[in-house]
């Protein structure tokens, strides 16, 4: 029997998982479709994906193999920006339109001017070096790989250089005449004519990631958003016909990109967006993507391929309550990596080698899991969307409702009970919590009722009259 202990089942967070075991992370990663190619070599350039689907995942192997793919990357986080800065950008009226699209193709080309000049210190380029030497001047860049695209942003933003620059490129040459750029236009167009002609041997990808921190302030505006796709779209656009090869990449939860409104934007989300998805196989659950993910670290320790099917009926018992031990579990996670990974982490703290598990050892496991990892997983997914002490205090509603079945009069009148709720719709709740996979629904229909899950079937939406029904994860947390 194999060490069941001995795979390795990653880190809640691929960047973590990444930094600490870099080889094993690059030979187990699973990218059945091909979407890392496409990413640096296609037009696609949004990654779209629900939390804990992999898109950091993504991020993390484009950085560990660029070599391979002679490329340079250059990882930029929106995970710190405060209130007060969204709120200057707000209350900007000097850009009109989506008035973010120009500050964000005006700081997105200051990070790619800030990247060449890191990982090819030694261009001849008297232009380029006068751009790097001004933006160093200002602050807006650095040699400090550990700034990141938020101070940036704070610092062009506090200092109005966006807006209304004055004297931020000087060509101090003999018998050059000063430069005035006014505005993110101006510097943008300057930048992008200081680089455009500029030949590597490697490729230029800027990652742009975080995106979801930008939930939790209360001023979020889905037009930031919006406008960073757009501008990230223009880029790309100029410089597929230029000389330097260089592109951005955009990381974003599908329900993010829901929020946001432009004509444009389902335009360039069609064309150029790539959408993760670990749908089970209803002919055949070993032949899953989400199944072979996790197959990719057995093999691992194995050696063999396709080894998971053998493991499985080696260390997990036939049948639970009757039916498929797999999928029974399967019935008790979400369909995507985090959350099938952190279930076989649970069972490894249980196992013990030579000893083949029981129905009722993974029903500890089972209990542990919603415990320990389901419920944060639900809260952490629902942060920015409604107020910190609704996320907080929810599980506690869902809890004292006691039901596995309910409708949403019933969720409403549990909700007026707590003062943290009264400003807040119980409907976008469970509009949310159905979405995110959370509860279900049943279906009324002539012959018999069915019930669906968001996470199975993409195209399901919330409909009030219909019943929900709580995820088995859900209800071993609450004792339901």
């Amino acid at each position: 029997m194999i060490d069941f202990n001995s795979i390795y089942f990653g880190c809640s967070d691929a960047d973590t998982e990444a930094e600490r075991k870099p080889q094993i992370f690059t030979k187990v990663f699973f990218d059945p479709h091909n979407h890392l190619d496409q990413l640096i070599n296609g037009n696609e350039f949004i990654l779209l994906g629900r939390k804990g689907e992999g898109k950091t995942t993504y991020g993390a192997q484009l950085r560990l193999t660029a070599d391979e793919h002679n490329i340079h990357t250059y990882r930029q986080s929106l995970n710190n920006f405060s209130n007060t800065i969204f709120s200057q950008i707000k209350t900007s009226s000097k850009i009109t339109g989506n008035r973010y699209i120009s500050f964000w193709k005006c700081v997105l080309l200051i990070k790619c001017a800030e990247m060449i000049n890191q990982k090819e210190p030694n261009v001849q380029s008297r232009d380029f070096d006068d751009i790097i030497n001004a933006l160093s001047q200002y602050g807006f860049i650095s040699n400090d790989q550990d700034k990141d695209i938020c101070i940036t942003v704070k610092k062009i933003i506090e200092s109005d250089t966006t807006l209304n620059v004055k004297d931020i490129i000087q060509h101090k040459r003999k018998y050059d005449h000063s430069q005035v750029l006014r505005g993110a236009d101006e510097i943008y167009t300057a930048i992008k004519n200081s680089i455009q002609n500029l030949y590597f041997q490697k490729r230029f990808i800027l990652v742009i990631d975080g995106l979801d921190d930008l939930l939790q302030y209360s001023d979020f505006d889905p037009d930031i958003v919006t406008g960073l796709i757009r501008a990230a779209n223009e880029i790309n656009k100029a410089f597929k016909t230029k000389e330097l090869s260089l592109k951005i990449l955009l990381f974003i939860r599908q329900d993010i990109l829901n929020l946001c409104r432009d004509p444009n934007l389902s335009k360039i989300s069609r064309d150029s967006s790539i959408k993760l998805s670990w749908l089970l196989s209803s002919d055949d659950l070993y032949d899953s993507d989400l199944i072979k993910l996790v197959g990719k670290r057995i093999d691992a320790v194995t050696g063999r391929e396709n080894s998971f099917s053998e493991v499985w009926q080696e260390v997990f018992p036939e049948k639970i309550n009757g039916r498929d031990s797999l999928e029974y579990v399967l019935e008790n996670i979400i369909y995507r990596p985090r959350d099938i990974l952190q279930f076989f982490i649970e069972v490894q703290k249980v196992f013990i080698p030579n000893k083949k598990l029981t129905p009722e050892k993974i029903q500890q496991v089972l209990i542990a899991y919603s415990n320990d990892y389901f419920v944060t997983a639900m809260t952490d997914e629902l942060t920015g969307f409604f107020p910190n002490e609704v996320v907080t205090q929810l599980p506690h509603v869902l809890a004292m409702m006691g039901e596995k079945y309910f409708y949403l009069k019933q969720f409403e009148e549990e909700c007026k009970k707590y003062p943290e709720f009264t400003d807040v719709s119980a409907r976008s709740i469970l509009e949310k919590l159905f979405e995110a996979g959370y509860i279900g629904q049943h279906r009324p229909r002539e012959r018999k009722d069915y019930t669906v899950f968001a996470y199975r079937n993409q195209w399901e939406r919330f409909i009030d009259a219909d019943e929900c029904i709580l995820h088995r994860g859900l209800m071993r947390a609450f004792s339901i």
